[in-house]
């Protein structure tokens, strides 16, 4: 009993240390980088393409950058923005989902965060009677 106990308590103390962390870490956000991708289950849609609007949040060290200055030692948004659109002039899928797993995998690959979540909207679905946008939000916690 008093194993289990402290087997708990050091669990409770671990979940504590890691929201506090969490509480105290910077991310970056970037929003609403606009992308023209051809998505969507209608052949029309893969054809001729239609807009995306994508936030994203990076996790990682910025101390360093914070200190220094440099440029060199942070994520640089401009690449990672670039890359996203690079991306999407030669890529074609139906579902947002396959979409949205392509962008994380590439900021993962590229930037290495310790924790990713992005929001990628549909801004204009083309279903009759729906004025409204379809989004699908994605995390990565490399803790997890």
């Amino acid at each position: 009993m008093a194993k289990l106990l402290r087997i708990s308590l050091q669990a409770h103390k671990y979940s504590l240390i890691k929201t506090f962390n969490y509480m105290s870490e910077t991310y970056l956000k970037i929003e609403n980088i606009q992308v023209w991708a051809r998505v969507g289950v209608l052949d029309q849609e893969r054809k001729v393409g239609q807009l995306f609007s994508l936030d994203v949040f990076l996790w990682s060290d910025f101390e360093k950058c914070s200190n220094s200055d440099d440029i060199n030692s942070t994520i640089d948004y401009s690449i990672l923005i670039k890359d996203i659109k690079n991306h999407a002039k030669s890529f074609s899928c139906q579902t947002i989902e396959k979409y949205s797993k392509d962008i994380m995998d590439l900021i993962l690959k590229r930037f290495k965060p310790y924790r990713l979540k992005i929001s990628l909207t549909k801004c204009n679905p083309p279903i009759n009677g729906f004025n409204g946008k379809i989004s699908i939000v994605k995390i990565y916690d490399r803790d997890s």
